[in-house]
């Protein structure tokens, strides 16, 4: 994958302390090994004109993977989540369901303010797709249908709950928050328009102040006060940003 803002330096990471071979388990069989095999449709199909009539300017939409054959919980599912969104920055932001769907010349587009520049995921897409991916746990792909949401389902239809995370203020909502929650961010006018990943523990960077992983836009700037490029990154959740201001509550999905 190519970074689309390769000059960019953050002063950003993650830290993930389980091994990696525990915490990538089965990641390297198919379907995960394989970037044509990101969609719910054949690979071959992924440019035709019935993929351009049924799903338009967002192409296929993403396959649902199976749960890992050894489930995970708690601090490794975590860490694993963590891995895998970590594994997608420097993807663009560009509303389409799969990373490595690169649209092409002719093709229907809607318009973002990172322009047309091919492969990329909007905020919802980027938190399912994650959570799909490294869990098998199927999130819907809107974000207002996903910040409803009181129970999402794995491949084999199985139940999981999903755990809603009120604060009174802003450091009662940090103080529970765990890595991977998903914090959904409001508009002005309270209606829900973004969503994050937390990084709380996981995240590192050169002060304390609370970090998330996201798809986003431009317009944020890092602690260097060097602005941070559209598409997937990890950004502070300064508690005069945006971000924590208009934060309206949070989902735990993963369990333990």
């Amino acid at each position: 994958m190519d970074d689309v803002a390769p000059d960019y330096s953050s002063p950003y990471g993650v830290r993930l302390p389980r091994p990696q071979p525990l915490r990538e388990a089965g990641l390297d069989t198919w379907p995960w090994n394989d970037p044509q095999a990101q969609a719910a449709i054949a690979h071959s199909d992924w440019y035709s004109d019935a993929t351009a009539r049924r799903w338009n300017s967002w192409g296929p939409r993403a396959r649902a993977y199976p749960a890992p054959a050894h489930p995970f919980a708690g601090d490794l599912a975590r860490e694993r989540l963590i891995g895998v969104a970590a594994g997608l920055i420097g993807l663009d932001y560009q509303h389409h369901h799969v990373p490595a769907w690169s649209p092409p010349p002719g093709w229907p587009w809607k318009d973002v303010r990172s322009g047309r520049r091919g492969p990329g995921l909007d905020c919802s897409n980027f938190v399912s797709f994650v959570y799909s991916y490294a869990l098998g746990i199927t999130l819907p792909t809107n974000v207002v249908t996903q910040a409803e949401l009181h129970r999402t389902g794995t491949v084999d239809a199985r139940p999981h709950r999903v755990l809603a995370i009120r604060g009174r203020d802003h450091d009662d909502l940090v103080g529970q928050l765990l890595p991977g929650d998903v914090v959904y961010i409001a508009s002005d006018a309270r209606a829900i328009v973004h969503c994050v990943l937390w990084l709380g523990a996981l995240g590192t960077g050169p002060d304390a102040t609370p970090l998330v992983i996201d798809c986003a836009g431009s317009g944020r700037v890092d602690a260097r006060k060097a602005p941070i490029p559209a598409g997937v990154r990890i950004r502070p959740f300064r508690p005069t940003g945006w971000y924590a201001r208009n934060a309206a509550y949070a989902h735990r999905v993963i369990d333990g």
